[in-house]
């Protein structure tokens, strides 16, 4: 449960971090703006987080873990906020995150 929280903890930090990062991107004077600011400072969260997952697992579960749940985020955030394509490429690398969290997870 403890890992659950952490993995939700630092992926919501940087999923929030890539929004303010994706609206800095479509402004003027993208790098200088206070989103930029708050994205950048929204990337840094997560470290503390994954100091506390590495303790008890491996660098590669903890990695595809939170590597899928951010695609998996980042792929809703895209295509539901941002109105981005979803097509097939994008639904094959959802499917291959999830493959990656079940044979890691198997493993583990």
């Amino acid at each position: 449960m403890k890992t659950v929280l952490i993995l939700a903890a630092i992926t919501g930090a940087t999923v929030v971090g890539d929004y303010f990062i994706k609206l800095a991107s479509g402004r003027e004077g993208g790098l200088a703006t206070l989103a930029f600011l708050a994205g950048a400072l929204l990337y840094g969260l997560p470290a503390i987080g994954w100091f506390f997952l590495m303790r008890s697992h491996s660098l590669a579960v903890a990695a595809v873990l939170y590597s899928a749940s951010t695609i998996l985020l980042m792929t809703a955030l895209g295509t539901f906020v941002f109105r981005e394509a979803f097509g097939l490429r994008e639904a094959a690398g959802v499917a291959l995150a999830v493959a990656s969290v079940l044979v890691m997870m198997r493993s583990a």
